[in-house]
């Protein structure tokens, strides 16, 4: 009986390192997709009142918010990987209203201006952009 429940333990330990673990962090993907925005008219105030506050918002420019859709995956033992990922970067005037909009997916989002400041090192706005969406992951798994 010892050794029948050992190998049981062994075996589930096997066949849940086996089944990936999705987590969905920031906006659910079908709600980003659904926002809808007319450059010079859609407001601020109409954004958070409609789809919620932004993911983040202001890290180096106050006029900038970023609502994000980010879906991942990963094994027991195995690197988390991103299978999707959606970011839409909205930029506002001085009145709070839609001045530019942007659209980037897993493919192309490092293509992100995070600042409009020059940095020495390029790898800079990558380590800031990790660092903001390995917060996001942290936040989502402590609630």
């Amino acid at each position: 009986m010892y050794y029948q429940s050992i190998l049981i333990c062994i075996f589930s330990v096997i066949l849940t390192s086996c089944s990936p673990t999705i987590q969905n962090n920031g906006i659910s993907e079908n709600k980003l997709k659904k926002i809808v925005i007319e450059i010079g008219k859609t407001s601020k105030n109409e954004l958070i009142k409609k789809y919620g506050p932004p993911v983040f918002e202001g890290v180096f420019n106050e006029n900038v918010i970023y609502y994000v859709s980010h879906k991942t995956s990963y094994k027991l033992l195995d690197k988390v990987k991103t299978k999707k990922l959606l970011v839409y970067e909205i930029t506002l005037n001085d009145k709070n209203i839609v001045d530019n909009f942007k659209k980037f997916s897993e493919k192309d989002s490092f293509n992100i201006s995070i600042s409009d400041k020059g940095s020495e090192h390029e790898k800079d706005s990558v380590f800031i952009w990790k660092e903001l969406l390995n917060n996001m992951r942290k936040n989502n798994i402590q609630n």
